[in-house]
């Protein structure tokens, strides 16, 4: 029975989620959602008390499954700029949703507890990834969560802000790899202690 129970409440965050980025958060009513999971407005709500509730938990899930994806693309290449590269790739093609994400929490009462929470411990991440390499010796000694912000800044060049204000759908798959290349040479410019050894392009 709990089995089922939390079933169905995945289910019931993962179609919130899908109409919260399809409509935005202001359009979608929990009645719309009831209707697509396929159940009755009280179902709804036995699991969830009202429709903040059910962002918040479609924003947690959508931003923690990202952050373990990201974290398996870096780790996935032995070689750092490798590894670097294909973090920007998957990190930027993500940028539509993460936006879709960023423009339904703004100017609501969960926006901080928002970024408290979920959005700056997934960036925590990337930077305790970075921690552990500056231990290694990979790279050079300096504050893991400026790193990690640099690398951000460096990656989404002005990706962002189009994505926000809807200038452009999605970027393409030629320009996702030239961003991310540029950045992981950047980033290693300033932060690698063996350029030479983790194929720092030249």
């Amino acid at each position: 029975m709990r089995l089922r129970t939390e079933e169905k409440r995945q289910e019931i965050i993962r179609v919130a989620a899908e109409l919260f980025e399809e409509l935005g958060y202001e359009r979608t009513s929990m009645a719309a959602i009831a209707a697509r999971v396929g159940g009755s407005k009280a179902t709804l709500y036995g699991y969830f008390a009202a429709k903040e509730d059910l962002l918040r938990a479609a924003l947690g899930r959508n931003v923690g499954e990202e952050a373990d994806r990201l974290m398996r693309e870096l780790l996935a290449e032995k070689d750092l700029r490798s590894g670097l590269v294909r973090l920007g790739i998957e990190y930027l093609a993500g940028h539509p949703a993460r936006s879709a994400s960023i423009r339904n929490v703004a100017r609501q009462p969960i926006a901080r507890e928002f970024y408290e929470g979920v959005l700056r411990p997934a960036w925590q991440r990337l930077a305790d990834r970075f921690a552990a390499m500056m231990k290694e010796g990979r790279l050079k000694f300096a504050d893991p969560w400026i790193a990690a912000m640099h690398w951000k800044g460096l990656t989404e060049w002005d990706m962002l802000e189009r994505h926000l204000i809807c200038a452009e759908l999605g970027a393409s798959p030629n320009d996702i790899v030239t961003a991310a290349t540029a950045a992981a040479d950047a980033f290693l410019k300033v932060y690698s202690n063996t350029p030479a050894s983790e194929g720092e392009g030249s």
